[in-house]
């Protein structure tokens, strides 16, 4: 049926007839049919794109289909609940970690899906991209010495580099796991202010006892700290 303002437009010279016939039956639609097809036309050509290999726009085809069954505001546990029932029902959709490990928070996975009603896979790919590279890499002192009294709280003990990272990781992925970002800082900084780990440990005041006492005996210590840090007591 042809809409009350909307007319067949004439095909045109340079457009494939495959093309050109889409396009008109696509004109000959009311408003609220095109719309519909729309989002159609957009899936399939998001399954394209995830068939050739591209782990956003898989990850975005499952978040459009969640969305879609749904019909609301997508949260962390309605989008487990629809997976679940289309997981029985036979469908191949991402669990929820998944997409939170991807794109960083939950936060920016609603942002790639409202971003993939108007743009592509790749480039939302490549936006998200360019903003981690731009982030800022320059800590306060005050920061990196937030950071670094948490890690010693946690383990109990003035940290080894390793244990420091491992503690970050960790950090870092717990805040993923409830879609919230965490940007804690890695060892460099402290290493390119202050010369070096241990320096760095003595200008936050940690007494020179504590800071031998990391490593001695420290590899056994660092096992047992890791071991706990991984199983979370």
């Amino acid at each position: 049926m042809v809409g009350a303002t909307t007319r067949p437009s004439a095909p045109s010279p340079g457009g494939t007839p495959a093309a050109e016939i889409v396009a008109v039956a696509f004109a000959a639609l009311t408003p609220d049919e095109q719309e519909r097809a729309f989002g159609r036309i957009s899936d399939l050509r998001l399954n394209r794109l995830a068939g050739e290999a591209s782990e956003t726009a898989r990850l975005i085809r499952s978040l459009r289909r969640v969305a879609e069954v749904a019909d609301a505001d997508l949260s962390p546990d309605l989008y487990r609940v629809v997976r679940r029932e289309l997981i029985a029902a036979g469908e191949e959709v991402a669990e929820f970690n998944a997409l939170v490990r991807h794109f960083g928070s939950w936060r920016a996975c609603k942002e790639a899906l409202g971003l993939s009603e108007v743009t592509t896979p790749a480039k939302i790919e490549a936006r998200f991209r360019a903003r981690l590279l731009g982030k800022v890499h320059h800590y306060r002192a005050e920061t990196l010495g937030e950071a670094l009294k948490k890690c010693a709280d946690d383990l109990g003990h003035v940290p080894l580099v390793i244990e420091y990272e491992h503690w970050r990781q960790r950090e870092i992925e717990l805040a993923k796991a409830q879609g919230q970002d965490l940007f804690l800082p890695s060892d460099s900084p402290f290493r390119r202010r202050w010369g070096s780990w241990e320096s760095a440990l003595r200008h936050f005041g940690f007494a020179p006892e504590a800071i031998a006492a990391r490593l001695e005996p420290g590899l056994q210590r660092s096992r047992d700290s890791l071991t706990r840090l991984h199983s979370g007591t």
